[in-house]
């Protein structure tokens, strides 16, 4: 299984417009040609900024290919289109191509705890304060981050990490089994994450300070992005079919 993002633009005033078209939807088909399929999707929101998370398996571009053409996809597209500040055809092979391209974010690092599935798992993601003009060059700050810590002995546990960019716009998304609030005072306390906060400091907006325990705490709880809609397979999951 392999993990993608994608992100568009909403127009200032109709983000709850889009948030409830984009929960309310019925399932598409997910198996695709060759044995690839959509094994989960996940929509966050935050201010203007849509982010869906695509666990996938086989080549991509089948998979978008596949949803294009997806009668479940096309009608909740013609519906998003009047609230997005660039609309998009998918009515084309060539136009859903273009899209899916210039909307892919880059996956920076990509890392799921050893041995762990992410049945019972609530996924999160958080947006990074990024100074503008300088989201490539911290690319290798996030890059350099190692695997999420052995599971602690108790209920709540950091499953799994993933960090995409497009531009200037870079986001965490975390699986966490258990209480959100328990995990943040876990990784506020993780010396990798402190360590990345200080290696970030050059490029995150004045003010912003994620090098030690009250700063990831702040970040953590404040810079989380809304849950619009999470739909994973038990395949995507880790879990018996």
């Amino acid at each position: 299984m392999d993990r993608y993002a994608i992100t568009f633009q909403v127009r200032p005033g109709n983000s709850e417009r889009v948030a409830e078209l984009l929960a309310g939807y019925p399932t598409p088909e997910l198996s695709a040609e060759a044995g690839a399929r959509l094994l989960g999707t996940t929509v966050f929101l935050r201010d203007d900024t849509v982010v869906r998370v695509l666990d996938v398996e086989g080549p991509l571009p089948v998979v978008t290919r596949h949803l294009a053409q997806d009668p479940v996809i096309a009608e909740v597209e013609r519906a998003l289109n009047p609230y997005l500040v660039t609309p998009r055809d998918l009515g084309s092979p060539e136009s859903a191509r273009r899209f899916f391209a210039n909307a892919l974010m880059t996956p920076l690092t990509v890392r799921v705890a050893p041995g762990q599935a992410l049945a019972g798992s609530q996924r999160y993601a958080l947006v990074y304060p990024i100074r503008p003009g300088t989201g490539a060059a911290a690319d290798a700050a996030f890059a350099g981050g190692g695997d999420p810590p052995p599971p602690p002995p108790g209920p709540t546990k950091l499953l799994g990490t993933a960090v995409f960019r497009k531009d200037d716009l870079v986001i965490r998304v975390f699986d966490i089994q258990g209480d959100y609030d328990e995990a943040v005072e876990l990784l506020a306390k993780a010396r990798p994450l402190q360590e990345a906060g200080r290696s970030l400091a050059p490029f995150l907006e004045p003010g912003t300070d994620i090098s030690d325990e009250q700063g990831l705490r702040r970040f953590l709880r404040e810079r989380r992005m809304r849950v619009v809609t999470d739909r994973r397979s038990s395949v995507a999951l880790g879990s018996a079919a």
